[in-house]
């Protein structure tokens, strides 16, 4: 939220470098934008159906009678995980090694970790977004790779 002072011939809302609002003059193109005046000091910037395009500092430059005051924001816009990338079925030989992939994005940025569930043991490993975790059968008692302890 943004207040005019007493005084206040006019508030300004600003996105990085771009002008969003001049006064009343809206100067975005975004039809998601506008200005809530509940009363006739506020001067907040409403934005619909946020999207992680909209993250990023806002400014509120408010000129009064002596100088302009400034106050900044910022949005953090925080994005569900998805996956986009997983690797397929896969056969191998006993003793082998293999590399499982999972891509995933989101915001923050999400923690991908795998378990490998069987009756005769458990292989764990954790990676983050990128790298892929490796191991080996369980019957071996090693993991290799990226993921190794």
């Amino acid at each position: 939220r943004c207040y005019l002072e007493d005084g206040a011939s006019k508030g300004a809302w600003l996105n990085r470098s771009s002008i969003i609002f001049a006064g009343s003059d809206k100067w975005s193109v975004d039809p998601r934008v506008s200005i809530a005046t509940a009363n006739r000091r506020e001067y907040s910037l409403q934005i619909q159906d946020v999207d992680v395009t909209d993250d990023g500092p806002y400014t509120c430059s408010v000129q009064t009678q002596h100088t302009p005051r400034t106050m900044q924001v910022h949005l953090t816009v925080q994005v569900s995980p998805k996956i986009f990338r997983i690797s397929s079925d896969i056969v191998v030989n006993e003793g082998s090694n293999v590399t499982l992939v999972c891509l995933a994005t989101g915001k923050p940025e999400p923690s991908i970790s795998w378990r490998h569930i069987s009756p005769s043991g458990e292989c764990l490993g954790t990676g983050s977004q990128g790298q892929p975790v490796s191991c080996v059968p369980p019957s071996s008692g090693q993991q290799t790779g990226p993921g190794r302890s």
